[in-house]
């Protein structure tokens, strides 16, 4: 197997992430004007749809349509729980395991709790000097 020159290699990392950087970056410059054209043009739909009272309007070139998107974060994360812990309100809750606190579990018990299946993939990454 032949001996690698990570300097070298480290060296073409970081000139190849800061080239695709740059190129990315001048890219989302070109798209600018066209993403502030489309959002106003969403805007414009969305004040449509809401003025008609619709959900949808069907055209030969296409059908607009505007959907909800729901947002559930604490104000008060004690408060809530208090809530559902007193109100047996478990359907409130999402449920599944914390990956900080399952990895420290892991660590002290050399397992994952019952009823866990934990992975962990290892990557490559690169600091600039």
């Amino acid at each position: 197997m032949p001996e690698v020159d990570f300097n070298k290699r480290i060296e073409q990392y970081v000139k190849l992430r800061d080239k695709i950087k740059e190129m990315k970056d001048g890219f989302a410059a070109q798209l600018d004007p066209y993403a502030e054209a489309l959002e106003q043009l969403n805007n414009l739909i969305l004040d449509h749809l809401n003025k008609i009272g619709g959900d949808s309007v069907a055209t030969p070139a296409g059908t607009a349509y505007r959907t909800a998107k729901k947002s559930a974060s604490l104000a008060d994360p004690d408060l809530f729980m208090n809530y559902v812990i007193t109100n047996g309100a478990w359907g409130l809750l999402d449920r599944k395991a914390n990956v900080t606190a399952v990895t420290d579990f892991i660590e002290t018990n050399n397992a994952p709790p019952p009823g866990v299946n934990f992975t962990q993939v290892f990557v490559a990454g690169v600091r600039r000097k």
